[in-house]
Order: structure tokens, then C-alpha cells, then sequence
């Protein structure tokens, strides 16, 4: 029901068991009586409470997420569907920070993610774009992360003007989200030029549920010979979700039509669900791209990087080397 989440959230709601029951303990005549006891039960109550709202925070934001792609199948509008990849696309960078908080405050695994970073430069913020691109691999590298299907694309000889590779490893959303965003690069004269860059969810080929499907069978009409016509081997298979329907009546028996119409539904429904997806990554991006002054800047004459939010990275020479150091930090904020 959660997808990737499932894991985590039953390990929170097995970790908040015990939630209602402190609670009431906290009205207790002799819990209040005894204040040692009375402090020790009201800090499980807090720490309890505080995955339990994160918890409920999370499934509230999942639910949000289905909720609204239902929409997609509904509007007609460009416009409409942007905005609506867009909420998704936040909805997700949501879950994906409150899963990582949960996992952090009961001790258990962290949910894998499989994301998809993508780079934008200009001739003079390559200056700084190739480094940035290497450092955030080189980071996910060391955190474990396996990175694939890397992609470069140069404007002109030797002049980068995109970057991307997905990677697959843990809180990457969480931990590479303050980093994005179309950053001023500062040349001489008062100009700048930009360095982009995104990450999002890559796109999700779920499995068909079987409860999502509705199976009838009926008598085949047309060409196949006796035996074709006098059973009912034809199949129809709707995906109520969306309405989809596909019937197969080629095939001498029913085994078969089903077999073949399910292939034929889980075809279509991937092919929807990958343009659909696509789209959803293309519209967050697009996003990211337009945050505009952002904490992080660039100056093209003395090499170096500006990040207002933390004291230790102003005016620091770039590329860097503790850039764990730097990225824990932004994590506490």
C-alpha cells in the first residue's frame, strides 16, 4: 500500500505501540506522585509522540500523493497536469525527509531511493558545474550509493552544458535537496551566469496489483473453430483504476487469453505509468531550475563558494574536500 515506505512505517507503528498506553500513564495519581518515575515516562511519552506525528505525517502525505495522481486521469489541461506533477513531485521530497527523520529517531534501515540528478551549466559556470557534478558523486559513492546511467552533453567542443546519472542509495533526496536550485555565479563587470541543479525521485514501475483488476470471461465470437465458440475462453480484463480494458479471444483456452491479456494491461499500464513519470520528473525539475537566489553562489575571479547558511563555507576555495562536513550541516538546519 506504501510502496517503498511500507518497510519503515510498520516499523514505526510497531515502535509507537506502546504510545496510548504512556499516555494514560501520564494521568496516574501514583505516576505523578513519584517524580523521578513521572520524568522517565513523560520522556518516552514525548519521544513516542514524535514518531507518532511524524508517522502519521508520512502516511498522510502518501495518501495526499494518490490522491491527487488520480487527478491526472481527469484533466484535460497542460496547465492543470503541470501543476499537478509539481504538488507530486513535492508531496515525494516530503515523504522521502519524514521517512528519513523516523528512521533516524527508532534506529531502523533506511528506505532506498532511486533518484535522478541532473546538471545544467553555461560555458563559465562549468568552471565550477564539472567539480560540483564530481564532488556530489564522489559523496554518494562514499555513502554507498550505486550511480548508473551517466550522461554528459556538450554544447560545443570541450563546453559541458548538461550532466546527469541516477543513483540508488539511501536519504540521497533528503541529503542532496539543499543543494539545488539555479546558483549565481559571479563574473567581472557585474554579470553572473547560472549552475543548475536538481534531483527528484526516478521514475516508479510498480507491479499490478491484483486487486486493481477486474476479470470476466466470456464465449469468443468469430473465426477459431468449434471449440472456440461453444467455452468461455475469452477474457476481459479492466484495471479499475483507471478503466482500462483489454480482451484476448485468439487463443484456444482461457489460461491462455488471460495470460496474454495480462501481458497486454501490464504493457499499457507501464508505458502510462513511465510517460506519466517522465513528465512528474521533467516538471520538478523545471522547479528546482527556478528557485533563484539561492544561499549557494559562485565567484568566478577569486574560485571560490558562498553558502549564507553556514559560517564555516563563506567565501570557502572550491571544489573543497570536506564536503560530508558540508553536507552534514545543512542537514541540521
Amino acid at each position: 500500500m506504501y510502496g517503498i515506505y511500507g518497510d519503515i512505517i510498520t516499523a514505526a507503528e510497531k515502535a509507537t505501540e506502546a504510545f496510548s498506553e504512556t499516555e494514560e500513564l501520564l494521568e496516574y495519581p501514583e505516576v505523578q506522585a513519584d517524580k523521578a518515575y513521572y520524568l522517565s515516562v513523560l520522556s518516552k511519552y514525548n519521544k513516542l509522540k514524535l514518531i507518532n506525528d511524524k508517522l502519521n505525517a508520512l502516511k498522510e502525505l502518501l495518501n495526499s500523493e494518490r490522491g491527487i495522481s488520480e487527478l491526472l486521469t481527469e484533466t484535460k489541461s497542460d496547465e492543470e497536469r503541470e501543476i499537478i506533477y509539481e504538488e507530486i513531485a513535492s508531496l515525494k521530497r516530503g515523504a522521502s525527509k519524514l521517512s528519513t527523520e523516523i528512521a533516524n529517531e527508532i534506529g531502523c534501515k533506511h528506505i532506498k531511493e532511486r533518484v535522478y540528478c541532473r546538471f545544467k551549466f553555461t560555458a563559465a559556470s562549468s568552471k565550477f558545474g564539472v567539480p560540483f557534478f564530481s564532488l556530489i558523486k564522489e559523496y554518494l559513492l562514499f555513502r554507498g550509493a550505486k550511480i548508473y546511467d551517466e550522461k554528459t552533453e556538450y554544447v560545443s567542443k570541450g563546453v559541458l552544458r548538461e550532466a546527469s546519472f541516477v543513483a540508488e542509495g539511501e536519504d540521497i533526496i533528503t541529503r542532496l535537496s539543499p543543494l539545488t536550485g539555479a546558483h549565481k555565479v559571479y563574473l567581472s563587470g557585474g554579470k553572473s551566469e547560472e549552475l543548475c541543479f536538481a534531483v527528484t525521485l526516478a521514475a516508479e514501475t510498480e507491479k499490478i496489483s491484483e486487486d486493481d483488476l477486474k476479470i470476466d470471461v466470456f464465449r469468443s465470437s468469430g473465426a477459431g473453430g468449434q471449440h472456440i465458440n461453444k467455452t468461455d475462453s475469452a477474457v476481459r480484463i479492466t484495471h479499475i483504476p483507471t478503466g482500462l480494458v483489454v480482451t484476448c479471444q485468439d487463443e484456444r483456452s482461457q489460461l491462455a487469453n488471460k495470460k496474454r491479456a495480462l501481458e497486454q494491461m501490464e504493457k499499457r499500464l507501464l508505458g502510462n505509468k513511465e510517460r506519466s513519470e517522465k513528465k512528474r520528473m521533467e516538471a520538478d525539475i523545471y522547479v528546482q531550475y527556478r528557485k533563484k537566489n539561492t544561499p549557494i553562489s559562485f565567484d568566478y575571479s577569486n574560485s571560490t563558494m558562498t553558502d549564507t547558511r553556514l559560517k564555516a563555507f563563506m567565501n570557502i576555495a572550491f571544489p573543497f574536500s570536506d564536503f560530508s562536513s558540508y553536507i552534514d550541516g545543512l542537514m541540521v538546519l
